[in-house]
């Protein structure tokens, strides 16, 4: 039946499904179809919206290597670095990159800004026979790159600069610089171990890791160690000799102010203090960790194999995003809580660079209609190994509106928390998340949700 065909004529209720209620003109029909219509492309829209990943790859035109670092002045402009003379900049997000006049040979892993103008990206140069420690220098934002070579036989892991004239580095030593770099002087001279991570809070108070690996006990030794006068001494923080890891070391290391900081180990998780580095204590025991930014003492990302992972609360809980099978991700940063970047290298060497627009999404919203009542799902697949999604509906609030405060939280057999996948408030709707068993043996775990009123646990199994 064409229902715009005659406009003076009338139909009734039931010829559209609708009990009897009368005669209604036909224009009053076209209102509510046309209202149907669009609250249809609405909610196809609104779906396409929330179905958008959380992160997106960005393409650099590199095809072999790694992205090893990564920084961005806003939203628009920003700079990368990595293996196999990969240096490029851009000027709209990464969506496009203009490619550095550079050496291949030049391997960067370390950027260090101090406002939009002038900074310093740092790395080896590998030729066939020796390496040396190469560090580039600009003063108008990346347009143009000085170049400096210094030790033979060596390269730098880390570089930080405090501002226009101070500045360390790790590599074969740690050094330090007073006039912008053009001349460096050696403030720890042990060659026994490489320096692999640094962090100065200021001029005079700092961290650096330090690891080695005997090849004839089998032994990986990792230290942690402290400075608060530029360099002259080192005060042991953390000695690790108990692992048999030969990539056992501490990767990465930021404070957010004299008291509170992170370290990342690649074999022993994430580890954080509140009194400066005189204790420390593991928040996150994943491994396979090899790059922290925190935006403040609450928020922060990890990047590490596969996974992305994020805390709200300083560390207490994580949620952990898949991001890419067979990367390691080493390089990040975010520019705000929404806008971020990270980079790395598969295992088959090829370069990989992601954006997120809204902080990397770790628990989804898959549709716009709004349940009637609460509801935990099965979580699929079940048995799972390594990784099962689980989904819920949050329905509105009994009193007031606002969002609904919501936990999901994993146990395992004996009761004890495992993780903590969801501690927000969410808007009513239908939402899914993905629980990564890649760390735990095989086995019961249980699933909760609160929400208001609502409690609910599931049972799901792990096998490997």
């Amino acid at each position: 039946m064409n229902f715009f065909a005659n406009s003076g004529a009338a139909l009734r209720w039931e010829d559209i499904g609708i009990k009897d209620q009368g005669l209604f003109p036909l224009a009053k029909l076209k209102i509510i179809i046309m209202k149907k219509i669009l609250l249809l492309l609405f909610m196809f829209c609104s779906t396409l919206v929330l179905s958008q990943p959380a992160w997106i790859e960005q393409q650099t035109g590199y095809s072999n290597h790694s992205v090893e670092c990564v920084h961005f002045f806003n939203e628009q402009t920003g700079i990368i670095g990595g293996g196999f003379g990969v240096f490029a900049r851009t000027t709209n997000g990464g969506i496009n990159w203009i490619h550095i006049n550079n050496n291949e040979n030049n391997h960067y892993q370390s950027i260090s800004f101090i406002n939009n103008n002038t900074g310093w990206i740092s790395g080896g140069f590998y030729n066939y026979s020796y390496v040396m420690e190469i560090i580039r220098k600009t003063t108008d934002g990346g347009l143009t790159w000085d170049s400096t070579y210094l030790d033979i036989y060596a390269r730098v892991y880390d570089i930080q600069f405090i501002n226009s004239s101070t500045g360390f580095m790790a590599g074969k030593y740690i050094k330090k610089t007073t006039n912008g770099g053009i001349n460096w002087s050696v403030i720890d001279s042990n060659i026994i171990y490489s320096n692999i991570a640094l962090f100065f809070l200021n001029s005079a108070t700092g961290w650096a890791s330090k690891s080695y690996y005997d090849q004839y006990t089998y032994i990986s030794v990792s230290k942690l160690l402290k400075t608060t006068n530029s360099g002259q001494n080192w005060i042991p923080q953390i000695i690790d000799t108990s692992s048999i890891y030969t990539n056992n070391c501490f990767t990465d290391i930021q404070f957010l102010n004299e008291n509170t900081g992170y370290i990342t180990n690649t074999t022993y998780g994430v580890f954080k203090t509140t009194n400066s580095g005189q204790n420390w204590f593991i928040v996150d025991s994943n491994t396979s960790n090899y790059k922290l930014f925190f935006l403040n003492e609450y928020t922060g990302w990890i990047g590490s194999w596969n996974y992305i992972r994020k805390t709200t609360n300083g560390g207490t809980n994580w949620l952990s995003e898949f991001l890419y099978q067979g990367c390691s991700f080493r390089g990040m940063y975010f520019i705000n809580g929404l806008t971020g970047w990270t980079s790395g290298m598969t295992n088959v060497s090829q370069p990989k660079l992601f954006r997120t627009t809204n902080g990397g999404v770790w628990v989804k919203q898959t549709g716009t209609e709004v349940p009637a009542k609460y509801s935990l799902y099965q979580n699929y697949s079940n048995p799972f190994n390594p990784t099962t999604k689980i989904k819920f509906d949050i329905a509105p609030l009994l009193r007031g509106v606002g969002g609904v405060l919501t936990s999901l939280i994993i146990f395992d057999i004996l009761g004890r928390e495992v993780t903590t996948l969801v501690n927000e408030k969410l808007q009513p709707g239908t939402y899914e998340v993905t629980f990564d068993g890649s760390n735990l043996s095989s086995g019961i775990y249980f699933y909760q949700l609160k929400a208001e009123k609502f409690q609910e646990i599931r049972k799901m199994v792990l096998l490997k």
